[in-house]
């Protein structure tokens, strides 16, 4: 068989000719994709291609991967993204709760080609464009599921920005989310107990998506004149970089 059998012909992009998934540490929860059976790794082990129904030896070739606190999600040359690990809050996107200690494709998204993938504590996003043209304008959009995503399946998730609004990065938190667009304009949502929505104010309960700005009574320039190229979430507090290079 093929290795193009498995992962499917891939996307122009710069990968590697190959690559490989070296996992290590905790492992109670299988998320070191072993099938648990070691609880913890001292040192980097390779998972090999047949853990991802691949021949061995296979010219494996990896995107991006991305660890929760209890599961991980990875990237493949071909767009497909794989998930495994803890899976509580239906953060393996497989519209289940049962957790997985083995890598396992998600299904709901093999019509798209994922670029991208964050981990939160208990939730997953990703950025993907359609295989084929669907009627949605954006060719770069956001799906999400997992805990206080609102499904244990991937659903596309717009928040405050409109259809035809490309995503250009995301980044999940312990408890809250950001999205970045290609015209650099930062929505965040989830929970905002240490203000790490970024709304000058701190405040109780799940909260819908809002696009940042109150940082800009901050700003030396006008708020229209920054433009944000690039986030990241810690556990309850959020950083971003503006293309002139501020933080």
């Amino acid at each position: 068989m093929d290795i193009h059998d498995i992962f499917g012909e891939s996307r122009p992009v710069s990968v590697p000719a190959k690559s490989a998934i070296y996992v290590w540490g905790y492992n109670q929860r299988g998320q070191t994709g072993r099938n648990g059976k070691e609880r913890q790794l001292r040192i980097p082990k390779q998972l090999p291609p047949e853990l991802f129904g691949c021949p061995a030896g296979a010219n494996v070739r990896w995107l991006r991967i991305a660890c929760g606190r209890e599961h991980t999600a990875a990237v493949a040359s071909d767009g497909s993204l794989f998930t495994w690990g803890a899976n509580d809050f239906g953060q393996l996107g497989n519209g289940t709760e049962e957790g997985r200690k083995h890598p396992k494709k998600v299904k709901q998204l093999q019509t798209e080609f994922v670029k991208s993938v964050s981990c939160g504590a208990h939730c997953t996003a990703a950025i993907a464009e359609p295989r084929e043209k669907d009627g949605v304008i954006s060719t770069s959009r956001l799906w999400v599921w997992g805990k206080n995503q609102g499904s244990n399946c991937p659903r596309l998730f717009w928040g405050v920005f409109t259809p035809n609004t490309i995503i250009r990065q995301v980044s999940c938190g312990a408890v809250h989310a950001v999205a970045l667009s290609e015209e650099g304009l930062v929505q965040a949502w989830g929970y905002n107990e240490y203000g790490q929505l970024g709304r000058g104010i701190t405040c109780e309960g799940l909260q819908g998506a809002r696009v940042i700005n109150a940082y800009s009574k901050f700003l030396d320039e006008a708020p229209e004149l920054v433009k944000i190229t690039q986030v990241s979430c810690g556990e309850y507090h959020t950083a971003a970089l503006s293309e002139n290079g501020e933080v």
